[in-house]
């Protein structure tokens, strides 16, 4: 029988070979022991060496009770009364065994009756762990000894999905194959409002929607899981890996937190959502995850607190997108991850959106298309060391969004980093870089770049710093400006650099060294000058050595920060309206901008109230959607998420109305808030109802001319339609696409505007989901 967890390509044959006459599945049921000892029960294998048993050589916290299996409840037998007859530990045997015999048909079989019998693998498992005493308040097992298929599934008003109860142990020693068609409808491995459940190991491959979905649970422990999807098996609405979130009942007051769940080793492949994902979880500890390929987060952790991460190690996720080998959003706090490994993803560390107390003792990323480390919107993440190589964006940038929603970057520490970019063609701009933020109010503040080695780190510089409360010192290459001059004898002074820093209120600190020593006695001295604009160093002689000599200097910002801030973050906004003077920062490379896979608008703002993310079907991209019940000037504004749309991107969104909402739409190119000066706060396509049966396809601009206007007849309510934007300079192309991918209309446009860049949004819209930039831009 196949009972590793080694990564190993297993066969696509539901069977797997794991087939048992009935003889042998019934002895595997057989019963155990109960030592006479005072309520301890008892397992020992042969003193091999190899096993534990009495073996002295064991490892302090190895199980010591027949490997892998533990002895629960024990506090729970009566000594006085049990007897060999009638107890059966949990250490050797299972309550109910699932088993295939070789006809293919399926048992499900307890001690002293046989509870399923047929061709179903799904209704097998889960008359076995429905068959389980009702009411139970210590644990009983379920083993599925054998593989087995779920699917196909046509919606029924649920997914189809094993449901595990509280106090259940499932452990599967075969492969579940899930084998979907049309849309992704089955959840493996599902526990709502649950406790105490075990699920020593699970192997699942195919097109499965979310391959474990546990809610409001507690008390969970997961040993290894193995979970893929294979490239010619993904179909729509295929999904990620694990989630684990507090919504079994609904969102905000109706939110019943997840807590205490442990995960010893989880391997995902190619799985198209997050590999393994968390909202609104309290404690927990994952041991090592290995996510390869295809997918988007690692582990993305979101609202979830007092986290412990051995290992993340990621390849090849969210190419060229926004999301990373390992991600905190959403308010994450108090957050350990041991180590970070990534391999061409999109990020390898990205904390963002208020999430704080973190601290990552070590990556190692190399080749990602986008940051290496990103830290946004958070206070007191630490970055302890490692490497990180050839990143086509900054290898390590810290920076605060716009939106006052989330508090700026504040005591971020990074240190003990060697940051390089060894290519042909370097990409990486900066080593490091701290930027200041476009807040109203305070920015990013009391950063610590310390320690590190960023020689060969950025094509524009090494580091790059804007706030004046940045500490940068001992770095290996640069600080805050390095370079070579000219000690000229005879000069008074020897030399003078020019605007080392223009932050006024900077401390700095010199370390140099000649290149090249004369053969005669020399001394020199330093100070910093200011200018009215910035600093000068100034070098002067102690003891002219009658030779030019050749100094390297580095200039660092130690700096006397004692809890004051020297000022404030400015306006940098350029106006109310928020137009092309404002200092955008995103991404604008191909990828979601957003399929409210976060489960919630937080980010933005407006009319929040007559929009809300829900699970409803159709959903063209994940689990979630967005759908609005407002009127047609319902407006909804997103001006910092990490991706958005811009001149000369070509981007996508699919759209519906509904019998509430009899408009659908999609905004783009918007200002920082609702309250902009203009008609409306963003350009707009939508369809709008203008009659029975007639309605029209539009595209507006901020100053509220309509530039498109197409009749398309009547539209189907609560379906989504396909809105394509390519937008060059001056000029706009727009298509609408039906439910089944034909397009009703296209039409190009001048587009003349100020408003080249910004945010998305919607206005009145009945549907909303996936905002994509596509891969073929103009």
């Amino acid at each position: 029988m196949c009972d590793s967890d080694s990564h190993d390509t297993r066969s696509s044959d539901a069977s797997d070979g794991l087939t048992f006459t009935r003889r042998a599945a019934m002895a595997m049921l057989g019963a155990g022991a109960l030592t006479g000892g005072a309520g301890v029960a008892a397992a020992q294998e042969g003193g091999d060496g190899n096993e534990n048993g009495s073996d002295p050589t064991r490892k302090w916290n190895q199980h010591v009770d027949a490997q892998d299996h533990d002895l629960h409840d024990v506090r729970d037998l009566d000594a006085a009364t049990a007897t060999l007859g009638n107890v059966r530990t949990a250490a050797r045997d299972a309550d109910v065994l699932v088993w295939q015999d070789p006809d293919g048909t399926y048992h499900a079989d307890a001690v002293d009756e046989t509870v399923y019998s047929g061709e179903n693998f799904t209704e097998a498992v889960q008359a076995a762990i429905d068959s389980l005493t009702d009411g139970r308040t210590t644990k009983e097992k379920v083993v599925v000894a054998c593989s087995g298929t779920m699917g196909p599934h046509e919606w029924d008003g649920d997914v189809l999905a094993i449901d595990v109860p509280s106090y259940t142990v499932v452990d599967f020693r075969g492969t579940i194959h899930v084998e979907d068609e049309g849309e992704a409808l089955i959840r493996p491995l599902r526990a709502l409002n649950a406790e105490e459940i075990e699920i020593p190991r699970a192997t699942i491959v195919g097109n499965f929607r979310s391959a474990v979905w546990f809610r409001s649970v507690s008390n969970v422990r997961f040993g290894h899981l193995d979970i893929r999807t294979p490239e010619d098996s993904a179909i729509e609405a295929t999904g990620g890996g694990v989630r684990i979130d507090g919504f079994a009942e609904g969102r905000g007051e109706d939110t019943i937190r997840s807590t205490d769940i442990q995960v010893d080793s989880a391997y995902f492949e190619n799985v198209r959502g997050h590999a393994f994902e968390t909202y609104a979880v309290d404690r927990i500890q994952i041991g090592q995850v290995i996510a390869n390929g295809g997918g988007q987060c690692g582990v993305l952790l979101n609202d979830t607190s007092d986290a412990t991460v051995n290992a993340v190690v990621g390849k090849d996720l969210d190419v060229g997108g926004g999301y990373a080998a390992f991600r905190l959003a959403n308010g994450c706090d108090d957050v350990t991850c041991g180590q970070v490994v990534a391999r061409n993803c999109a990020r390898g560390v990205f904390t963002v959106s208020s999430s704080s107390n973190a601290t990552i003792e070590g990556v190692n990323i190399v080749g990602n298309t986008s940051h290496g480390v990103l830290i946004q919107d958070g206070a007191n993440v630490t970055v302890n060391g490692g490497v990180i190589r050839n990143t086509d964006a900054e290898g390590v940038r810290i920076d605060s969004r716009s939106s006052n929603k989330h508090p700026p970057a504040e005591g971020i520490c990074v240190s003990n980093l060697r940051i390089e970019d060894t290519r042909d063609d370097p990409q990486m701009p900066y080593g490091i870089s701290v930027t200041e933020g476009p807040r109203d109010g305070p920015d990013t503040s009391n950063v610590r770049i310390v320690d590190n080695d960023v020689r060969g780190a950025g094509t524009e510089g090494a580091i790059n710093v804007e706030p004046s409360s940045v500490v940068v010192r001992d770095n290996v290459g640069a600080g805050v400006a390095s370079g070579t001059v000219t000690l000229s004898s005879g000069s008074e002074p020897a030399a003078r650099v020019e605007n080392v820093t223009t932050q006024g209120e900077a401390t700095l600190d010199l370390r140099a060294k000649v290149f090249q020593p004369p053969s005669t006695a020399f001394a020199y001295d330093h100070r910093f000058e200011y200018n009215g604009e910035g600093w000068d160093l100034v070098v002067e002689w102690v003891e002219d050595p009658g030779e030019d000599l050749t100094l390297d200097y580095v200039v660092d910002q130690p700096q006397a920060v004692i809890g004051r801030y020297p000022r404030s973050g400015d306006d940098s906004g350029g106006g109310e309206d928020g137009g092309s003077d404002v200092s955008w920062d995103y991404d604008t490379s191909p990828g979601i901008v957003d399929d409210f896979e976060d489960g919630d608008i937080d980010e933005y703002e407006g009319a929040t109230g007559d929009y809300e993310v829900n699970q409803t079907s159709p959903v063209p991209s994940g689990e979630y959607r967005l759908e609005g019940s407002g009127g047609e000037g319902s407006r909804l504004l997103a001006s910092d998420l990490d991706r958005m749309p811009a001149e000369g991107t070509k981007f996508s969104a699919k759209i519906g109305a509904t019998s509430d909402a009899e408009n659908a739409g999609v905004a783009f190119g918007s200002a920082k808030s609702t309250d902009a000066d203009t008609a409306f706060p963003f350009h707009f396509t939508r369809l709008w109802k203008s009659g029975e049966d007639d309605w029209r396809f539009q595209v507006w601009q901020r100053d509220g001319t309509q530039v498109i206007g197409n009749s398309v007849g009547a539209v189907t309510l609560g379906e989504f339609y396909e809105v394509v934007i390519d937008w060059s300079e001056g000029e706009l192309t727009a298509t609408l696409n039906d439910p089944d991918g034909n397009q009703v209309a296209e039409q190009t446009t001048g587009f003349e505007t100020d408003y080249t860049e910004g945010g998305v949004g919607t206005r009145g819209t009945g549907l909303l989901d996936e905002i994509r930039i596509l891969e073929d831009n103009t």
